[in-house]
């Protein structure tokens, strides 16, 4: 597509001295049948022969911001922004000696009147000559939407990056609370039980020497010994459960392990979890990437297998990461359903849609297909820059 400004400073002075009378004598074969619709047109319609304009309508005119008697028998090169000049003169000695037929794109510098429009041209002999016969067509709407629309996507991408952004360091900060407060209170709760049930089987053996914990003394002594262990093992539990949701929220196994030990470990609690069989493969050497950039790829792999889990009714999961020196690239096929007709255009999946935009944020590509088995298939490909790990936001 070609960028053509139309010169605000041009005036009919510099016209060749050409009769207009010989113009009307030349075209009338042409326009006495057509005159009433070419005159009509809402599209412009021009025609040029020798590097002129030998023919325009009062819509081609009004397009260009100019009147019709500027432009009849007015040189395309006096007409045309001096910037554009040579790809304009280019565009049309390709064009008159039979190339195909392009558009170009009009830009109108006139302050007063801004906007663009379309041309298209097609070659012919007239009047014994080769000459260029074209249309123009008004998009200056058309162009307001689709920069409009360009905008209001950039901001959304925007929005959603910083979403993104705000949802991470909110992850973040959740994990650290569970981590040092939660987890520390617990901790210490289970130590005072610990003392606690030591403390009641201690007065409970005072009772019968010798005798089992919790089987001897007043009965309301042995019940609290079997409450109090019941509280500690409920109390483990509740360490456990708040350490797997902080690991969940903010993976420290990356900060201290890595990429691929990581997802080892997340690949084999999955397969424990839900029963699916997985396999798990690296190729190529690993190394250190940047932490912005292994957290995204880490969240693309959550989705991916949380999506398993839900929807896929797979009995086995394949997943691959490939090392390479400038890129890093994630696969995980199933055999299982394999994704809906219009899932992989994204339209209403919002899991896929996220893991798309954190692809797009990574500056990599995201494909879904069907995988070797039937079932479903998501690659990642991330342009990495090792060695540059970040030590920010690290439990």
């Amino acid at each position: 597509m070609n960028i053509i400004l139309l010169d605000d400073n041009y005036h009919s002075d510099g016209m060749h001295a050409e009769s207009m009378t010989d113009l009307n004598i030349d075209l009338d074969d042409y326009e006495v049948p057509f005159k009433g619709i070419v005159e009509q047109s809402i599209a412009g319609i021009y025609i040029l022969q020798d590097g002129r304009f030998r023919y325009v309508n009062e819509t081609f005119a009004h397009m260009c911001g100019l009147k019709r008697e500027q432009l009849l028998g007015a040189k395309l090169s006096d007409v045309a922004n001096p910037e554009q000049l040579a790809a304009l003169m280019s565009e049309y000695a390709r064009k008159i000696k039979g190339g195909p037929s392009e558009r170009f794109v009009i830009r109108r510098t006139l302050s007063r009147r801004p906007g663009c429009f379309e041309i298209h041209g097609t070659r012919v002999i007239f009047h014994g000559r080769p000459a260029i016969v074209g249309v123009g067509i008004d998009i200056t709407e058309r162009e307001r939407q689709r920069m409009e629309l360009v905008e209001a996507s950039k901001r959304l991408q925007e929005l959603v990056t910083s979403a993104n952004d705000v949802r991470e360091n909110e992850r973040n900060r959740v994990a650290r609370e569970l981590h040092d407060v939660i987890g520390g209170m617990l901790t210490a709760l289970k130590f005072d039980l610990s003392r606690l049930s030591n403390g009641i089987e201690t007065v409970n053996r005072s009772f019968t020497p010798g005798s089992e914990p919790a089987s001897a003394g007043p009965p309301a002594l042995a019940a609290s010994a079997v409450t109090a262990a019941q509280a500690l093992q409920l109390t483990q539990e509740t360490i456990e459960a708040v350490r797997a949701i902080s690991e969940g929220l903010r993976p420290g196994a990356l900060d201290h392990l890595g990429l691929c030990d990581t997802l080892s470990l997340d690949l084999i609690r999955f397969e424990r979890r839900y029963g699916i069989a997985v396999r798990f493969q690296t190729t190529g050497l690993a190394y250190r990437i940047n932490r912005n950039t292994e957290i995204g790829i880490y969240r693309i792999f959550q989705e991916a297998m949380t999506n398993i889990a839900r929807h896929a009714k797979a009995t086995e999961v394949n997943v691959s990461l490939a090392w390479d020196a400038d890129r890093v690239e994630l696969a995980i096929a199933d055999n299982g359903l394999g994704f809906e007709s219009d899932a992989v255009g994204l339209e209403g999946h919002l899991g896929l849609l996220g893991m798309k935009e954190r692809a797009r944020e990574l500056e990599g590509k995201l494909l879904l297909g069907t995988g070797p088995r039937s079932g479903a298939c998501v690659k990642l490909c991330v342009p990495v820059r090792h060695g540059s790990t970040s030590e920010e936001g690290r439990l």
